[in-house]
């Protein structure tokens, strides 16, 4: 009824009845549940739904598989790249890309397809293409919509990460590289560098420009087992590492979206050629940027364009047995993105969560669906009447984590005494960030120019902070004196100060992140004492600088130590910390990484920031240079929920595509040769043993002989 007639409902807010129907906005689904809700055959030849008869495809006779290859279709009409012929296979490309086919045009497609079902009926329908029409077109806005079936970028990234990384690492059974893949290599009469050569009865592959020598190997998989990340951002990445392989197991898909968009450019700033690293870039920073939630619709233009260029540079360098469906997959999340909205609305994360939930309802396994059912209405049935109650936890929540406003104290709580030092900074920093005491602040400034017409911004700023807080004491206290009514409770506990005893924490939960004190990091596989902060600075060119200028600037420190200053009438938490100087300590490089020196130390005359004013951010170690660390952002975690799908995206938000890359590919040329200069680590590969005929290549694994069973009779 919801689909066709809908049913008449009542508008409180117009005062007014309306029709409610209910509508399908798109399927989300994995790949291969995708054939079966569109009709369409996504394997084999014409395997991609969005290109249909205009797919690329190649069949691999070695490797047995169908590729999809030709990227540069996809390139402007005069880029150089269409023009050469030895990078890519050989020919150039005069071919424009596929246009999609709207929903109507399906539709046409459809219409005359007769499904039978069963094996004895598969050959009336198309080899390949649409199969059936789907049921969805009943739905009288089916054909209508742009995008009716959407592709699930969760696990489009999760299998382009395995293949690449497999592929790296030269993982048996990961990889796209190997003796069928240099074989199809001959027969296609590209890339002669990388063709098999038979050595001593052995097959020797040369190294090609992506493979990785055992070095390489060694220091991605320890810069990997190194790599501490915050509370709730993924996995512990260190267990994830097999030092003994050389691989890494047990990956989950989150592990390869934060992997492939955050780790995988840091990890391979030591490695490979600089070509190929770049070209591996790239593709992360595409990932990273396609899984923002908040993305500029008038870059995303720009955006394919540089997807394209980044996919040629991967036909380049990598087999063309790498490109298989869900590498081309790729190219189209930016048309969805421009149609449908941000991917974290369309992808499997949320979904595949509340599976969880699902099966957790199941307490009698011969009858799973029931009890999802009766479970899931006794849940809506509760959380309707708790609607009319009050103080009621909702049904199905768990209690938040985070608090987001006062923040909480979780390991240490310990009263200890400061030094008087201490106590002046940290009291005179919460005193200038107090909405409260802001006008007694331009006050006092503005008092000493009066008094000091020859002083410099940068003395007069020195002896504000000098001198700040005994004045605000005699200030107030004459305002009492006079007019007691003018001064509000929350001022009259900030300008007596706080005690000289503090609490102090080693962990603290505000803002939805989880704090650590930097010793306590030394003792936890997270690393959760990196603190970022965005301020206002004054800049000065000399000493005698009579016109500084006041710009906004980020600072990069570790947390020391967590305190709770006591006002009497209200705690305010604070961190103590070790700041990077930023003069010296800090630079960006060109792909847009910020780079940070913990030997360069500053600042420590201002070593306070409230709790509330911390982001949290983590670092980790520049495989270029031990001695900086690249700098991370993390995620914030919901106040409402342990779940972190509302979170999904939010890691890296400021990170965009650098110059530097936008402008790679300007002065490449096609003449650069595959085969890796630097080292001669190659694949060998073994000879098999085969029985049977000549030809028959069945691998054979020679066994001991069986011992006879004596039966026994009678």
């Amino acid at each position: 009824m919801l689909w066709d007639t809908g049913v008449e409902v009542f508008d409180a807010s117009c005062n007014e009845n309306f029709t409610l129907r209910a509508m399908v906005y798109g399927t989300i689904n994995d790949f291969p549940a995708y054939r079966n809700l569109s009709g369409y055959c996504n394997k084999g030849y014409k395997a991609c739904p969005i290109c249909d008869v205009g797919t690329s495809d190649t069949y691999l006779k070695k490797c047995g598989k169908v590729i999809y290859p030709a990227y540069r279709r996809f390139l402007p009409s005069d880029h150089h790249y269409r023009r050469q012929k030895k990078a890519f296979n050989g020919k150039t490309e005069g071919r424009k890309a596929p246009v999609p086919l709207t929903g109507d045009q399906v539709l046409e497609k459809v219409k005359g397809l007769n499904v039978k079902f069963g094996k004895q009926n598969a050959d009336l329908l198309p080899s390949s293409g649409y199969k059936k029409r789907s049921i969805f077109f009943d739905l009288p806005y089916w054909s209508s919509l742009y995008v009716r079936n959407f592709l699930d970028v969760m696990h489009i990234e999760k299998n382009v990460f395995e293949s690449l990384l497999g592929t790296l690492l030269n993982v048996p059974g990961k990889t796209k590289d190997g003796k069928k893949s240099r074989l199809d290599l001959v027969d296609m009469g590209i890339r002669e560098e990388l063709h098999p050569q038979n050595k001593n009865g052995r097959t020797y592959l040369p190294p090609a420009c992506h493979t990785l020598s055992r070095k390489e190997k060694v220091a991605f998989c320890e810069f990997l087992k190194g790599v501490k990340v915050p509370e709730g951002y993924s996995s512990n990445i260190s267990s994830l590492v097999s030092m003994k392989d050389l691989k890494l197991i047990g990956l989950k898909s989150h592990d390869s979206h934060i992997l492939l968009e955050h780790i995988l450019p840091v990890s391979l700033r030591s490695i490979l050629p600089e070509r190929v690293r770049r070209a591996i870039t790239r593709l992360c920073f595409f990932f990273a940027e396609i899984c923002r939630k908040v993305i500029d619709p008038q870059k995303l233009t720009a955006l394919q364009k540089e997807l394209a260029v980044t996919l040629c540079e991967l036909e380049m360098f990598f087999p063309p047995s790498f490109f298989d469906i869900m590498v081309h997959l790729t190219v189209h999340l930016v048309r969805e993105t421009q149609l449908c909205g941000p991917a974290y609305l369309r992808w499997m994360y949320p979904i595949e969560r509340f599976m969880k939930v699902l099966k957790g309802y199941v307490m009698n396994r011969s009858r799973p669906e029931g009890c999802m059912v009766q479970r899931y209405l006794a849940e809506e049935a509760v959380d309707f009447c708790s609607e009319y109650l009050f103080n009621f936890d909702p049904v199905g929540l768990p209690e938040p984590r985070c608090i987001t406003t006062t923040g909480k104290g979780i390991v240490g709580n310990e009263v200890i005494s400061i030094a008087r030092d201490d106590w002046r900074r940290a009291h005179l920093y919460v005193l200038h960030n107090s909405a409260e005491v802001e006008p007694y602040v331009a006050e006092h400034m503005a008092l000493l120019r009066d008094l000091n017409l020859a002083r410099t911004e940068a003395w007069i700023a020195s002896h504000h902070n000098l001198s700040f807080i005994d004045w605000l004491r005699t200030r107030v206290s004459e305002q009492l004196e006079w007019s007691p009514d003018s001064v509000c409770e929350r001022l009259k506990a900030l300008f007596r100060g706080p005690r000289m005893e503090v609490m102090s924490y080693s962990a603290y939960r505000i803002n939805g992140y989880t704090f650590y004190t930097e010793d306590r990091d030394y003792q936890s596989t997270m690393q959760n004492s990196g603190v970022t902060l965005e301020a206002e600075a004054m800049h000065i060119s000399t000493v005698k600088d009579k016109n500084p200028v006041y710009a906004s600037m980020s600072y990069y420190g570790v947390i020391d130590n967590i305190w709770e200053l006591d006002y009497n009438r209200f705690r305010i938490p604070v961190f103590r910390c070790k700041w990077v100087g930023n003069n010296n300590g800090i630079e960006v490089d060109n792909l847009s990484f910020t780079r940070v020196d913990f030997r360069r130390a500053s600042y420590t005359e201002e070593p306070f920031i409230l709790a509330s004013q911390a982001r949290q951010i983590f670092f980790v170690a520049d495989p270029k240079d031990k001695n900086w660390n690249i700098v991370l952002s993390t995620n914030r975690r919901s106040d409402s929920a342990d779940h972190v799908e509302e979170d999904m995206g939010n890691e890296f938000e400021e990170h965009q595509f650098p110059e530097a890359l936008l402008s790679f590919d300007d002065n490449s040329n096609g003449d650069e040769l595959y085969k890796r200069s630097d080292h001669s680590e190659g694949i060998w590969i073994r000879p098999s043993k085969t029985v049977g005929r000549a030809g028959a290549f069945q691998k054979h694994r020679i066994q001991p002989p069986r011992k006879k069973r004596k039966i026994l009779k009678g």
